[in-house]
């Protein structure tokens, strides 16, 4: 069954027996005949015939479109049931951002392996720029990250909307310039207020410099930068002690117990949001450990 299955698909991708039986290497005489027996047998006619070219009749396209979706089932019935085999004999390969790192491994990966005690994790902490270049490679199964991925190769998976603000230390004086403002979860600062702040800003590449920039493009000003830092670990302590302002997220700012040491506010247009997702391959082979690592992953965010 599986042979003719292939014979006809072939046939009415190449649209004639000649090519598609160099492409299956057999000869056009025993194709020809696997086609007219598949016809008898079905009592249809499956091709047209208009000299060496095959087009599919209506009952072809129907036929043709069933054995796709056949194989595509057998495909994937044979992938699960190889999984099924070696479940919880593998290893997952996992990477998240720093800032995430306390909630990941004391809350998360904990309860996964109970779930599942014998897979081995395997942790990457890096920004989000770098973890979506490994699991490009296959270097990562699976990716939590504030970034989202637009790539059709990546399946995203939304756990919360994170909101961007603009933190100072606490007690800043900018507190008394913000102001309530419809549609903005904290007091809302204008441009005007915070332009000629000192700024901490983060390095090439990293999330919350994309948002930074794109605020001073737009309102057209060249921030006053004092200090450079690649994680928001240390974005938040500069802030904190004073040596100045920056972009984050509330998450982040919550997940680094850091509510009680600064002042958070919101900016812009319009409420800025991002998502926190899992991210990972569409066609993994480790979907049943991601499913369960995104429904744990969901308890704590």
């Amino acid at each position: 069954m599986e042979k003719t299955m292939d014979y006809i698909l072939e046939v009415a991708r190449c649209g004639g027996i000649s090519k598609a039986a160099k492409n299956l290497y057999i000869t056009p005489s025993a194709l020809s005949k696997y086609v007219q027996q598949k016809e008898e047998e079905l009592n249809v006619k499956l091709f047209a015939r208009n000299g060496k070219k095959f087009s599919l009749t209506y009952a072809g396209e129907r036929y043709v479109s069933m054995l796709e979706e056949m194989l595509e089932y057998k495909r994937r019935m044979e992938s699960e049931m190889r999984h099924i085999s070696h479940m919880h004999m593998g290893c997952l390969r996992l990477g998240f951002q720093m800032s995430l790192a306390e909630v990941v491994i004391v809350n998360i990966i904990k309860e996964f392996q109970q779930i599942y005690p014998n897979v081995r994790i395997i942790s990457e902490e890096g920004s989000s720029v770098e973890l979506m270049n490994l699991l490009r490679n296959n270097e990562l199964d699976l990716v939590l990250s504030l970034e989202d991925s637009g790539e059709e190769e990546f399946c995203c998976e939304t756990l919360t909307k994170d909101c961007i603000v603009l933190i100072a230390e606490k007690n800043s004086p900018l507190k008394s310039r913000a102001v309530k403002k419809d549609g903005f979860r904290h007091l809302w600062l204008d441009v005007q207020d915070y332009k000629d702040e000192k700024m901490v800003m983060y390095s090439e590449g990293q999330m919350f410099r994309k948002f930074a920039e794109r605020n001073f493009t737009y309102y057209g000003f060249k921030p006053d930068v004092d200090i450079w830092v690649t994680t928001t670990k240390t974005a938040l302590l500069s802030v904190a002690n004073g040596i100045g302002i920056t972009f984050t997220s509330e998450l982040l700012v919550k997940q680094q117990h850091f509510e009680d040491k600064i002042e958070m506010f919101s900016y812009g247009k319009e409420q800025m949001e991002q998502n926190l997702s899992v991210i990972y391959n569409r066609n993994t082979m480790l979907s049943q450990e991601i499913r369960s690592f995104s429904e744990i992953a969901g308890k704590y965010f």
